[in-house]
């Protein structure tokens, strides 16, 4: 299960460093965060977990919560390799789960 569906209050702080109040076992809610940077890189323009330092790489890095379920969306401009940008978005959900409160990153590839 993603992050999203037992998390509040989830913000990006720096352009890179993931936060939220994430649901603990017990029933209440502890803050967290998780820098992307760790995690996240880029390939040609686009997104690529398991690689790092998306941010180094990116402009306008936003994130939103999207659709019925309220996905964890990450868009940004991505340097493809040539100087040229491209539009790219990543789905933090698929990578990402709360850990009894913690946000943790989760081999996904």
């Amino acid at each position: 299960m993603g992050f999203h569906k037992s998390s509040m209050e989830i913000k990006l702080k720096d352009g890179h460093v993931l936060t939220a109040y994430c649901r603990r076992l017990s029933g209440d809610a502890t803050y967290s965060e998780l820098d992307l940077d760790e995690f996240l890189g880029t390939k040609k323009g686009q997104f690529a977990w398991g690689c790092t330092d998306f941010s180094t790489h990116s402009a306008d890095v936003d994130l939103h919560l999207e659709g019925p379920t309220n996905e964890p969306m990450l868009h940004a401009h991505l340097d493809d390799g040539t100087g040229n940008m491209q539009d790219s978005e990543v789905n933090l959900a698929s990578c990402i789960k709360n850990i009894d409160g913690n946000l943790r990153f989760m081999d996904c590839f």
